[in-house]
């Protein structure tokens, strides 16, 4: 295995002192078989560091790996560290944490005291020195400001384990005075053994079903649950002064000294914080006042747009540091002292309004706390590092499908600059619509609905929730740049995906459960649905024929969070893609229920049995030709590189071969019709997306050569028969520039094709492929609409094969063309028959009634 190049730059001024800093891996396939048999070096010295295993390739060696360590840097500085295999493996080894059981609880050991998880308790003692102990509790209050408890499943359990840190999580659910359960909880503590620095963060979760009458998903919804406060409160030993500092990220941040506070973000502070973004079920603007206050008992000491804020307290036997990632960025928050309680506000009580959290909805929130530690907590907080790795390793690792590394930056680079230096760019389109708040952060607007709006309207409130998986486009920017920007636009969106787009909940349909939650109606205000695309508050809706709905295979997006996942080793990211792709195995395959495999009669079946008796050919295609089918395919692959020991990729390539054929008679199949045939694009693009990664196995069995005979049978159709999607508007609704974008698709796929042949075909494919490319950047570079979120992630989800496609691969190419016959494609009466007894039968054998009547259940509006 060649050594790894990890480069850390101090760009922010500032020193970084011990800063807790990760970063996921890629290896090649085959190089390393376990973590001990890597070692992490600056200078030819060994540095302390943690590592653990994300992803494996097939044969059982390290795909990908996460490393966590501490770092310091001067303003400025540069630092170049390596990954390699040690020369010794023997010395390679790490020293066990200092971890043991006493009568309070368990016991972690760090440099600057020890901290204690209270058995069965959502509570922490932190000891420094010779003092007595600093708890620290989280605590909520109902809707009517009673607190809660908080009942723990089963004691604090250790999750990771090293050097470098120690992390433990607590899991339970919120219970009310009544006995009447609330909401779930997950805490999580990540506690850095050299430093004493504590990372706490707090996911609060809904896990009921939304009513959702008539497929609208509307706050106030009878699902919903609702809270006054959530907090954490730590005891101090006695009553001190505090050091608060709203704004700690100012050159010159101005510090006030206070015995008592509270420090309060209502808003965003922004040009818009008055935004129709932030309402309540009544559809009533909750912010009150433009930014923070902070306030003693008696005045008004500071206020200001954005705080960062760094509370610093002193006491007999030791100091307290406090940060909270996001603060203004997730309001309202806030950090109050009153004696000897320091408080943060997650969810602060000085909001005008309760809180709500709809069905199957969370929220994770996150603080730092400093016990002891000269950590620059502020830096950890705000304006942590992030490691860059070069070009090359994505690259010879197969990190990325289609990946380059160094290419000159050519005219869709250029496009694609806008999303971060253009005045339109992602964070400057947040501020349009005052994208914040503890709901709105991450996700992108998108303002390519506002395209038929006068120019005096306000924008609609529209959100994008990872429609064509602007994740992933992130994702790859930053491998390709290093530009922490793309890096801190992938991390928030994840995190909001994974909290508020996905509905979480196993107690609704199957094909709702755990899905997707897709962008929020076309060219409508999203009013009180929030991300839930559908509200009652609209009198239609921008698709023909529908007013309501909910989650969606045709809207499913998995590689970017499997992506974040990988960069980061973030658990929530790898749950939510292997959650999702069960979801589209359950949408596309159903739960197996008597009544769903009736219904399933009706609705698949039937139409064929009348086909094949009015003496119709009828295919054995039991999927549908569309983004629906891709998007299944995706989510499959995406879930067998994480758990490849599973059977996700053989399910991909019964989808396959019940999808396409390299025989197909595809005039019939109407692609050219674009507004009901486009989608099939993206489909194409999964199977060749299944492709390299079978390439990447080295497995071109016959699998391989069914998926590539078919998919070169569509992309030479498509060479001779597509043109541009505006050549004839007539066809189309919309007929704007997103449809330039979308013709990147034809573009890519060609240059893929072009993989999987010899010479001279692939001269041609190419050739054709260049040519489309160049239609599509010359188009968009003068468009006017060449900003908006929509075009700008369809180009970097698509962005790659034109660099990295290699012609007439002999490795890849067609190798026995016999096999491609191996799938029948005609449907047969005792195919058909049998396919129907097989379901009704397996139905029967596992028929449970009260699944029967939940399922009936779930499909009855109830208010």
């Amino acid at each position: 295995m060649e050594k790894i190049t990890i480069r850390l730059e101090e760009k922010d001024g500032t020193a970084r002192i011990k800063e807790p800093v990760g970063l996921g891996i890629p290896l090649p396939k085959g190089g390393v078989q376990a973590i001990h048999q890597l070692a992490f070096m600056h200078d030819q010295e060994p540095i302390n560091v943690q590592i653990e295993p994300l992803a494996h390739w097939p044969d059982g060696s390290l795909r990908w790996v996460h490393t966590s360590f501490l770092i310091s840097l001067d303003s400025g500085q540069i630092k170049d560290l390596e990954l390699a295999k040690p020369q010794n493996p023997n010395d390679n080894t790490s020293h066990a944490p200092a971890i043991e059981q006493a009568s309070e609880g368990c016991v972690i050991r760090t440099s600057t005291g020890s901290v204690v998880l209270v058995s069965n308790s959502l509570s922490w003692q932190v000891t420094q020195q010779n003092n007595p102990g600093t708890p620290s509790t989280v605590t909520l209050h109902d809707e009517a400001g009673l607190p809660c408890t908080a009942e723990a499943d089963v004691s604090w359990e250790i999750m990771h384990k090293g050097p470098v840190f120690v992390a433990a999580t607590l899991k339970g659910q919120w219970v009310k005075q009544n006995n009447e359960p609330l909401a779930r909880f997950e805490c999580g503590l990540r506690i850095f053994l050299e430093t004493g620095l504590i990372h706490v963060e707090l996911t609060t979760h809904n896990p009921k079903r939304a009513r959702h009458p008539g497929g609208l998903w509307d706050l106030g919804d009878t699902g919903s649950v609702y809270f006054r406060e959530l907090a954490i409160e730590t005891t101090l030993p006695a009553k001190c002064l505090a050091q608060v500092t709203p704004q700690a990220t100012d050159k010159e941040p101005k510090m006030v000294q206070l015995v008592d506070f509270n420090l309060y973000q209502d808003s965003s502070g922004g040009e818009n914080w008055q935004s129709r973004n932030h309402v309540d079920a009544n559809g009533e603007i909750t912010t009150q006042f433009c930014g923070y206050r902070l306030a003693n008992p008696n005045d008004l000491v500071q206020e200001g747009k954005r705080a960062n804020p760094l509370i610093s307290i002193e006491y007999d036997g030791g100091t307290l540091d406090l940060a909270v990632p996001g603060f203004w960025q997730n309001f309202p928050t806030s950090l109050r002292k009153k004696d000897n309680k320091l408080t943060v506000g997650l969810f602060p009580k000085d909001f005008k309004k309760t809180y709500e959290l709809q069905g199957g909805e969370r929220k994770t929130l996150r603080c730092i706390m400093a016990h002891g530690s000269n950590s620059n907590i502020v830096t950890t907080a705000y304006t942590p590092l992030v490691p860059v790795l070069t070009p090359e390793c994505y690259e010879r690792t197969s990190a990325f499908p289609w990946f380059k590394a160094n290419t000159q930056p050519d005219a869709l680079d250029q496009l694609l600059t806008e999303g971060v230096d253009g005045s339109s760019n992602f964070f400057a389109k947040r501020e349009v619509i005052d994208e914040f708040g503890w709901r709105n952060f991450g996700d992108i607007f998108a303002d390519h609905e506002t395209l038929y709006q006068a120019e005096d309207d306000a924008p609609f409130i529209s959100h994008y929730n990872n429609q064509y998986d602007a994740i992933f486009g992130f994702a790859r920017q930053f491998a390709m740049s290093g530009d922490k920007r793309w890096f801190e636009l992938m991390d928030d969106l994840a995190q909001h995906v994974t909290d508020i787009d996905i509905y979480h909940t196993d107690q609704d349909r199957g094909e709702y459960n755990n899905g997707l939650l897709w962008h929020t109606d076309h060219y409508l205000d999203a009013q009180t649905a929030t991300h839930r695309t559908f509200t009652r508050r609209n009198d239609t809706s921008s698709t023909p024929g529908q007013t309501g709905g909910g989650p969606a295979a045709e809207h499913c997006y998995t590689t970017g969070l499997m992506y974040h996942y990988l960069l980061t080793g973030s658990k929530a990211s790898k749950t939510a893609t292997l959650e999702l792709a069960q979801w589209m195995v359950t949408s596309h395959e159903g739960s197996g229920g008597l009544l769903e495999s009736v219904l399933t009669l009706k609705n698949r079946e039937l139409p064929r049995i009348r086909a094949l008796a009015r003496g119709n050919t009828v295919t054995t295609h039991s999927y549908p030709f569309t983004r629906g089918t891709g998007n299944y395919l995706t989510a499959l692959i995406d879930a067998s590189i994480l758990e490849p020991e599973n059977d996700w990729l053989t399910r991909a390539e019964d989808v396959i071969k019940n999808t396409i054929h390299p025989k197909d008679n595809i005039a019939n199949r109407d692609l050219l019709n674009v507004e009901t045939g486009w989608s099939y694009l993206i489909l194409l693009s999964s199977i060749a997306r299944y492709l390299q990664e079978k390439r990447a196995r080295n497995q071109l069995d016959e699998s391989y050569q069914f998926a590539t005979a078919s998919l070169l049978a569509y992309t030479n159709w498509m060479q001779q028969n597509e043109r541009p999607f505006l050549a004839d508007t007539a066809q189309l609704e919309f007929a704007n520039h997103t449809w330039v974008a979308q013709d990147i698709r034809k573009a890519m796929l060609i240059f893929q094709a072009a993989e999987l042949v010899s010479q001279p075909e692939a001269d041609s494919l190419m050739s054709t492929a260049q040519e489309w490319l160049k239609q599509v950047c010359d188009t968009l570079k003068v468009s006017e609409e060449r900003h908006f979120a929509r075009i700008l992630i369809i180009l970097m989800q698509n962005y790659g094969p034109h660099l990295a496609a290699i012609p007439a691969n002999h490795n890849a190419a067609l190798k026995s063309p016999k096999l491609i016959g191996s799938k029948p494609l005609k449907l047969t009466w005792r195919e058909l028959i049998g396919r129907i007894a097989g379901r009704m039968v397996c139905s029967i054998k596992h028929l449970n009634i009260a699944k029967e009547k939940a399922w009936l259940d779930t499909r009855r509006d109830k208010k």
